[in-house]
């Protein structure tokens, strides 16, 4: 991790019980935007909401999004419901765009669901910035894209590797069909198993869905040991799919024959790290991708910066970033945890 966003990692825990405060105020009220110098931009309404509140992943992003706000003098409100519901995430950025924010920033959970109601915060003068999982591209200004699809198929693949050098047959997890970053991961993980042949030793069967919920994940895990009897690995991009995964393999008694890798919280898959039940997973700082995302919230209704493909803006002390296609602006700073580096995070 960069040593800007390196707090030794041991104090996320302690930071993390301060952010799941559901609103978090920082200054004063906003102030009128008018033609003043950039730097009199301050005071502006952010509001947050993660697919749901209470999950370490998106409260971390809630820490980096209050750290922004900080730094620049806005206030933000942070709110949504406490699991990932397409209809609950619409009631809240209902509630939200009621309120007349400055900045809407969000993870989507439903790429097509909030778009109707982010398309009407839009032509309310609202500026919205999506991070981790992205909105319908007509819906938001930006999205800051944790890694590219591309990237975070390797990523992950590159990590069943490390479990299993030799192969076989995998399984993949995601939250949902619509899920965004899920389904684009599926296809690039399908695509470089085809015409990649560092990852043709891999044989995809079998595609579940688990609603990022702990028991359904275990249970979908369960059912593809037992559905596919030379299953050799479960692979997904859901931070909670990927542990449960790797408890179902230890519950069914499959270590070594069975291994689960994707996106996890380093806290969450430790104890199977340390007991060699599996060998690798990965993720990214979620706190630096929330103070990014704030970061460019900020600077769009300010006017700081303007979504150009191929222009770059400097998000504070995360450094700088590219506009791409369709105003994707890609974080591309992937963790890889395994047994020799897991004590170096606590998050």
């Amino acid at each position: 991790m960069r040593d800007s966003f390196n707090h030794s990692n041991k104090t996320r825990l302690a930071t993390l019980l301060v952010a799941a405060m559901a609103t978090v105020s920082l200054s004063a009220p906003a102030v009128a935007q008018d033609d003043a110098a950039a730097d009199s931009c301050t005071g502006l309404r952010i509001f947050h909401t993660g697919k749901w509140t209470g999950f370490p992943y998106f409260e971390l992003a809630q820490v980096g999004v209050a750290e922004a706000a900080a730094e620049l003098g806005d206030e933000v409100t942070y709110g949504g419901a406490s699991e990932p519901d397409t209809q609950l995430q619409v009631q809240t950025l209902q509630n939200f765009v009621a309120q007349q924010p400055d900045a809407i920033v969000l993870a989507a959970i439903d790429v097509n669901a909030v778009a109707p109601v982010l398309e009407e915060a839009r032509a309310q003068g609202i500026k919205v910035v999506t991070y981790d999982a992205d909105a319908a591209v007509q819906a938001r200004d930006a999205f800051v894209n944790q890694l590219s699809y591309r990237q975070a198929a390797q990523v992950m693949l590159d990590a069943a590797l490390e479990n299993a050098p030799e192969g076989g047959e995998i399984a993949y997890v995601a939250a949902s069909p619509t899920a965004p970053n899920h389904t684009a991961h599926i296809e690039n993980m399908n695509d470089l198993i085809a015409t990649d042949p560092k990852y043709s030793v891999f044989e995809p069967v079998d595609t579940q869905y688990a609603e990022d919920d702990d028991a359904k994940s275990y249970d979908v895990a369960i059912n593809l040991m037992q559905a596919h009897p030379n299953l050799r690995g479960i692979i997904s991009s859901s931070a909670v799919s990927a542990p449960a995964g790797a408890r179902a393999i230890e519950a069914a008694g499959r270590q070594g024959e069975v291994f689960s890798t994707g996106f996890a919280l380093p806290n969450a898959i430790k104890s199977y790290l340390a007991d060699g039940s599996q060998k690798a997973f990965a993720l990214w700082d979620p706190q630096e991708l929330g103070y990014v995302a704030a970061q460019l919230a900020h600077q769009l209704v300010c006017g700081e910066t303007e979504v150009v493909e191929g222009e770059s803006f400097t998000a504070g002390k995360a450094g700088d970033f590219t506009y791409g296609v369709d105003g994707e602006v890609v974080y591309g700073r992937p963790l890889v945890f395994t047994p020799e580096n897991m004590d170096d995070y606590d998050f």
